[in-house]
C-alpha cells in the first residue's frame, strides 16, 4: 500500500493552518481547565459556608443537612439543574480540594484534564486518610508525564503499595469470594458472570478472543456466517464450557496464596506478568503488574513465574528503577520479540496502552530506507499508530536507552519513555542502581549480577 504524499508530506501553508488550529486547541483546554478548577474550589466554599451555619447547633447533623440543602438549591435555581446533582457536586469539590490541592493546583494552571482528575479521585478512594497528602503528590507528578489511561495504571499499583495492607493479603481474603451468577435480561437472553482471580479471568478472554479471530479468519466468503467477534466469542465460551472436561483438578488446591498453580496451565493464550526482583525472591508482598490489568498479589506472580508452561511471559524488573533486568519465556518467539515486549510492555505510542503482545514491531527507521534490524531501531507500535506512522506526516526515532521521540507534523516533538521510569518505593535493603538478573533456567532459577546481559545491539541470550 502506497503512502498518500499529500498526507506525508504537508506544505508550508498546511503546517500553518494545522499549528493555527492547535493553539487554539491548546488554549481553549487550559481556559476550560482553569474553569473546572475555579468551579471546583466555588462548590467547595459553599460545602464549607454550609457547614459554618450549623456550628454550634445541638442537631449538627440535620442542620447540616438542612444547610446545605438550601445552598445547593441557591446554586442549582440560578445555573438551571438539579439541586440534588448540585449537592452531590458540592460534596464531590470539597472532598477533591481538601484532599487533593496538588492535583486542583495542576488542574488550574492547565497541566491536567478533568479525566486525569478523575482517575486520582476514583483511586484515591482507597488511600487511608493520613496518605492521602503523598498520594496527592506522587499523583499529581504521574499525571503529568502520562494520559489519563496510562496514568491510571501507574496510580493502581501506587495505591497497592500504599495501602498498609499487603495485596497478598487481601486477595487471599477476596478469592474466598469467588463466584459465577447469572441474571436473566429479556428476550429470551440471560447473563452469566464469574467472580474468580484477575490471572484467569485475563486468560480465559485472551484465549476466546484469539479462537474467535481463529474462526473469523478461515471463513470462506459467501459462507453466510457474518457473526461478529463479539458473537463468535459468546458461542465459543458456551461451547467450551458445555462440551469440554474440566481440566482443574476439583481436588486441588485452587489458584491463589499457598495454592498449586491448578489450572493456570490450561490456559492457551499470551499473558504477560510484570514482577519485581525482590518480590519473586520472597522477600516482598510488593504488588505485581498483569500487563494491560492492573496489579495482582505477589503469592499469584511467584506462582506464575515457577510454572513452566507455555502461557506466560515473565518480565523481572528492578525494584527501584522499576526497568527491566531480565524477560522469559518458554513459547519459542524469537529473542528480540522477547526483549521488545519486555522493554515496551505496550504501544510506544505517547498515551497508547494497547498491550505489547497486541502490538506490530516496528523499524523506527524504515527498512526499506536502510534501517537496520536491531533493538535500537525497533519498538512495539500497535496498528493505529503503526499505519499512523507509515502514511502520515508524523516521524518517529529512537533515542539511547529505548527512548522514542515522536515529531508531529507542525514540528512539535513528543518523548515517550520505556516502562519503568515513574515513582518507584526503595526497599528497605540498600541495592545498587545497576543491579541485572539473568535466567539460568527459564523461571526456575535465575542470578543476580551487576553486569548487564546482553549487548542492545543484538538479541538476548534468553
Amino acid at each position: 500500500m502506497r503512502s498518500n504524499p499529500r498526507l506525508t508530506l504537508l506544505s508550508d501553508e498546511d503546517r500553518s493552518e494545522l499549528s493555527g488550529v492547535l493553539t487554539r486547541v491548546e488554549a481553549a483546554q487550559v481556559a476550560l481547565a482553569a474553569a473546572e478548577a475555579e468551579q471546583a474550589r466555588a462548590l467547595a466554599e459553599a460545602g464549607a459556608f454550609a457547614a459554618r451555619l450549623a456550628e454550634g447547633s445541638s442537631a449538627v447533623v440535620r442542620d447540616r443537612d438542612m444547610a446545605l440543602r438550601g445552598v445547593a438549591a441557591e446554586i442549582a435555581a440560578a445555573v438551571r439543574v438539579s439541586d440534588r446533582a448540585v449537592q452531590r457536586q458540592i460534596d464531590s469539590a470539597y472532598t477533591l480540594v481538601n484532599d487533593y490541592p496538588a492535583t486542583v493546583h495542576c488542574l488550574e494552571k492547565g497541566l491536567l484534564t478533568r479525566a486525569h482528575v478523575a482517575v486520582v479521585e476514583d483511586i484515591g478512594r482507597r488511600i487511608p486518610t493520613g496518605l492521602k497528602g503523598e498520594f496527592d503528590q506522587l499523583a499529581a507528578e504521574i499525571c503529568l508525564d502520562e494520559t489519563p489511561g496510562r496514568a491510571r495504571a501507574e496510580l493502581e499499583i501506587l495505591a497497592e503499595r500504599m495501602n498498609p495492607r499487603t495485596l497478598t493479603e487481601r486477595h487471599e481474603e477476596a478469592f474466598r469470594g469467588r463466584k459465577i451468577v447469572r441474571y436473566t435480561i429479556g428476550e429470551g437472553m440471560s447473563e452469566l458472570r464469574s467472580a474468580h482471580s484477575s490471572v484467569l479471568i485475563e486468560g480465559i478472554f485472551q484465549r476466546v478472543t484469539e479462537q474467535a479471530n481463529a474462526v473469523i479468519a478461515v471463513r470462506e466468503p459467501g459462507s453466510g456466517d457474518t457473526r461478529s467477534l463479539d458473537e463468535v466469542r459468546a458461542d465459543l465460551f458456551a461451547d467450551m464450557l458445555l462440551t469440554a472436561i474440566p481440566t482443574i483438578d476439583p481436588t486441588g488446591d485452587p489458584v491463589g496464596p499457598g495454592g498449586r498453580p491448578g489450572g493456570l496451565g490450561a490456559i492457551k493464550a499470551k499473558v504477560q506478568v510484570v514482577i519485581p526482583v525482590m518480590a519473586l525472591m520472597g522477600q516482598s508482598d510488593v504488588p505485581c503488574d498483569l500487563a494491560g490489568v492492573g496489579p495482582i498479589d505477589a503469592g499469584t506472580a511467584r506462582l506464575l513465574a515457577g510454572n513452566s508452561y507455555d502461557t506466560w511471559e515473565r518480565l523481572l524488573v528492578h525494584p527501584i528503577t522499576g526497568l527491566t533486568m531480565a524477560v522469559d519465556t518458554y513459547q519459542r518467539t524469537t529473542a528480540m520479540d522477547r526483549f521488545l515486549k519486555g522493554r515496551d510492555r505496550h504501544c510506544r505510542w505517547p498515551g497508547c496502552r494497547m498491550p505489547a503482545r497486541k502490538c506490530e514491531v516496528d523499524h523506527n527507521h524504515d527498512a526499506a530506507l536502510g534501517g537496520k534490524t536491531e533493538i535500537c531501531n525497533l519498538c512495539c507500535l500497535c496498528q493505529r499508530h503503526h499505519s499512523m506512522k507509515q502514511f502520515t506526516a508524523w516521524k518517529v526515532k529512537q533515542l539511547d536507552g529505548g527512548v522514542i521521540e515522536w515529531t508531529s507534523p507542525t514540528g512539535r516533538v513528543y518523548i515517550d519513555n520505556p516502562p519503568g521510569h515513574g515513582v518507584h518505593f526503595t526497599p528497605e535493603e540498600d541495592l545498587p542502581d545497576d543491579l541485572w538478573a539473568t535466567w539460568t533456567n527459564p523461571g526456575i532459577k535465575f542470578r543476580i549480577t551487576r553486569e548487564h546481559p546482553d549487548d542492545p545491539r543484538k538479541p538476548p541470550p534468553f
